[in-house]
């Protein structure tokens, strides 16, 4: 009896630990707060889109947008491109597919990961702003973005590796591009050939 009443301690832990995590990403649908930075000709889409603000370690804002017509999306492609940071991945997924970050579902579409701008204050340090434009200093030779960046008292640094404390907050705009094979159709598509590519179609889940 002893050892069933701490398993069941266990799994309530871990239940109410999950709600906790999950309770650091809101979720916005139709009246979904838009970047007025990005262009008019993505505006239609705004209804569709849902938007994620994810702050449960990793500090970011994720727009989903799916598609059901193939020409539309075709239309808006070239457009959706130019969201992307210089120098970022194109990240390809399998539709329909989950992002672990935000635990959100799609099929056929796209997710932009954008920055949250939102703002960091260290102790004894200035507040820092999540969002463009960034400092020349996180900018690789070639003046690209890195994925996330840390608080490093009063300027943002590269985030590198585990052992720098603190959120991660994303810097980089990426792309992820969810291929169903029919309405967004990697062969029907133009992909930028000064881009690189991350492929997890394959990947298993």
């Amino acid at each position: 009896m002893k050892r069933i009443a701490t398993l069941i301690m266990v799994l309530l832990l871990v239940v109410l630990s999950a709600q906790s995590a999950f309770s650091l990403v809101i979720t916005w649908r139709s009246d979904s707060p838009w970047n007025p930075a990005w262009p008019k000709q993505l505006e239609p889409f705004r209804r569709r889109a849902k938007v994620h603000g994810v702050a449960h370690g990793i500090q970011e804002t994720v727009f989903e947008i799916p598609f059901s017509d193939r020409s539309q999306f075709e239309k808006a492609w070239p457009i959706i491109l130019k969201l992307k940071s210089p120098g970022a991945p194109l990240i390809l997924e399998k539709a329909p597919c989950r992002y672990h970050v935000s635990g959100s579902q799609m099929g056929a579409g796209i997710r932009v990961l954008w920055p949250s701008g939102g703002t960091c204050r260290k102790p004894g340090g200035k507040a820092l702003q999540a969002s463009a434009p960034w400092p020349e200093s996180i900018k690789s030779p070639s003046g690209e973005l890195p994925e996330y960046v840390v608080a490093a008292k009063d300027m943002w640094v590269p985030f590198l590796d585990e052992s720098q404390k603190g959120f991660r907050n994303r810097a980089r705009v990426d792309i992820v591009l969810v291929a169903d094979g029919e309405i967004v159709d990697l062969n029907r598509i133009p992909l930028p050939a000064d881009t690189s590519i991350i492929d997890r179609r394959f990947d298993k889940p």
